[in-house]
């Protein structure tokens, strides 16, 4: 179903949220009231959701719930750090449940989206029917690294296009030097982090895509995505405020359904990653997507996400 099929076939609400902090966050709505509650965490952090992630769900059949992060999408204040860690984003989530009456959802998430689907359930294991997650992104200091630096010797060009933007003494910690240019007062120094991260990003995560991209951002593109990767970098340079050895202890802990679906080939997040979280989550099941690396909409990956996602008895407890 297309986005605009979704559209008129159920109606869409919108309102906003204020959660304390000066934060207020955008929420959205899509499906029938009396359907299964699904909460879909978008990923990131910082990136907001996308209106395509309405084609992944069924209105007709489920009551989905949308949201941007703290400092996320169209959230306010866009691109705020301050009172902004992983724990907090958890509290949120249990007030938008609490302001729309759903005793249990299922939560659905993709890459870090999928990392706060895992870290909410382990917090609050009685809100959460089941989880659908995808691509899902290991936190902690060497996965960062990973990303930022590992992939030099597995996407050399990608990896030097980023290098190239910031001077060679640098480069030893690429993520340092890109959130220095990103807080800086030099706006466009900023914008051209902004724009180097989001190509580099492009490249590793959906190269087919990178390669036919045509045009440049504009200066508005660029602004914004200076406030998304300011808030990225924030939250990578704490290594998600999660910690890999507490975060795979909290997934051990939990005794809900979960589906892990991931990509053989992603270069993002390593499918390694994937297998271990299964090995340690009682009830998991873990889905391979052959040929597909960290793309939510290639065609592989959306048909093994609306397989995962048909409403069944595990997940429609909740309103």
């Amino acid at each position: 179903m297309s986005l605009s099929d979704a559209l008129s076939a159920a109606p869409l609400s919108r309102f906003l949220l204020p959660v304390g902090d000066g934060h207020v966050l955008q929420v959205e709505t899509l499906g029938e009231p009396s359907g299964e509650p699904v909460l879909v965490l978008h990923g990131g952090p910082g990136s907001g959701c996308s209106p395509r992630l309405a084609e992944l769900y069924d209105p007709a059949r489920q009551f989905v719930v949308f949201f941007d992060q703290r400092g996320a999408g169209r959230s306010v204040p866009t691109g705020e750090t301050r009172a902004n860690t992983t724990a907090r984003l958890i509290d949120d989530i249990e007030t938008l449940r609490r302001r729309l009456g759903i005793v249990r959802w299922r939560v659905t998430g993709g890459s870090w989206g999928a990392t706060l689907a895992l870290a909410y359930a382990a917090a609050h294991p009685e809100a959460a029917a089941s989880l659908v997650v995808r691509s899902v992104f290991m936190p902690g200091e060497a996965n960062v690294r990973w990303f930022f630096q590992g992939l030099a010797e597995v996407c050399p060009e990608a990896w030097q296009a980023l290098a190239a933007t910031v001077p060679a003494a640098e480069r030893g910690d690429l993520l340092a030097a890109l959130q220095l240019r990103l807080n800086g007062a030099d706006a466009e120094r900023a914008r051209t982090a902004a724009a180097a991260w989001a190509a580099y990003e492009r490249a590793v995560a959906e190269p087919a895509a990178a390669a036919g991209r045509d045009g440049l951002p504009t200066a508005a593109e660029l602004d914004r995505l200076v406030l998304k990767y300011r808030l990225q970098a924030h939250y990578l340079r704490a290594g998600c405020f999660l910690g890999e050895t507490d975060f795979i202890a909290a997934c051990a802990a939990l005794t809900l359904p979960v589906t892990l679906i991931h990509g053989r080939l992603d270069r993002v997040c390593p499918p390694a990653n994937a297998e271990r979280l299964h090995a340690r989550i009682r009830r998991s099941r873990l889905v391979w997507v052959e040929g597909c690396g960290h793309e939510a909409f290639h065609p592989a990956m959306v048909a093994a996400w609306r397989d995962a996602l048909l409403p069944s008895a595990d997940g429609a407890e909740g309103r």
